[in-house]
């Protein structure tokens, strides 16, 4: 690798364009054969945001993904401590993108970067409007509970392909407190809970009409930072989706190579 970029403060903004970063980018893409690829897991919302982005704005990319153990001690259940993305950075961090040679971490500075280069409009950025947050608070603890005991159970994806991932997951999420067997005892109660969170969601977040966003004046950072959120939901089997917030994902994620979950539901 030529050169190794790491985390750069890069705020996003409305029409705004960076001098620096934009040769960074241009430079490397110049000569418009340098392949992007992107380095993820696939059930992390962090590195769906810049696959989202990628996909919105037809930008072609390889996507590599890694075992969620893969890089982390083996004192804390991982494997391979020098291996997975801590080859990339030197930290087991993603998504981390790579383009002719160059590094780039951190999901938004990466959308930042991407805006860089030629034919990449800008967006939005995020407003964090206060009923957006307000929502959050009551549906994000629910997803938590929801998804964390489920989503390792998704064997297709590489993200758990060895035991070894499983049970990394499980022990970092342990060590942060959480309960297993307390969330798993009352899903029945959460699901019906993260379903009513999801008609105030519709009713009272989604302002957008076309296409359906958080924002009335439309699509933006706001919802490329909701969307791979409500995407983990749906492995989830039994939760009630309001038929536009369904729509509001599924037209979110439709030309993306991050695939929605449905058939994959667990009870």
């Amino acid at each position: 690798m030529n050169t190794l970029i790491r985390k750069p403060a890069f705020p996003l903004a409305l029409g705004l364009f960076v001098y620096f970063g934009r040769r960074l980018l241009t430079s490397a893409a110049a000569s418009s054969s340098g392949p992007i690829t992107l380095h993820i897991y696939d059930h992390c919302p962090f590195c769906i945001r810049v696959e989202l982005f990628l996909s919105r704005n037809n930008i072609s990319y390889s996507r590599v993904v890694y075992g969620y153990g893969a890089g982390a001690p083996p004192s804390k259940k991982g494997y391979d401590p020098t291996g997975g993305p801590v080859k990339l950075l030197g930290e087991k961090l993603l998504p981390v993108l790579e383009i002719n040679g160059s590094l780039y971490g951190e999901s938004l500075d990466i959308i930042g970067r991407l805006q860089t280069l030629p034919s990449v409009p800008s967006i939005p950025c995020a407003s964090s409007p206060t009923r957006l947050n307000e929502w959050k608070k009551i549906f994000s603890p629910l997803k938590s509970a929801l998804v964390r005991p489920r989503i390792v159970k998704l064997k297709h994806l590489k993200d758990w392909e060895d035991e070894r991932d499983v049970g990394y997951a499980r022990e970092k999420y342990r060590n942060m407190g959480f309960d297993y067997e307390d969330v798993l005892s009352r899903s029945s109660s959460l699901k019906s809970e993260i379903s009513s969170s999801l008609k105030s969601l519709d009713t009272d977040v989604l302002l957008g009409s076309s296409p359906i966003s958080i924002n009335s004046y439309g699509w933006g950072v706001d919802d490329l930072c909701l969307l791979p959120d409500l995407r983990s939901l749906t492995c989830v089997e039994g939760v009630v989706w309001p038929e536009r917030v369904r729509k509001y994902l599924e037209e979110g994620f439709e030309n993306c190579q991050a695939e929605l979950y449905w058939e994959y539901q667990v009870e």
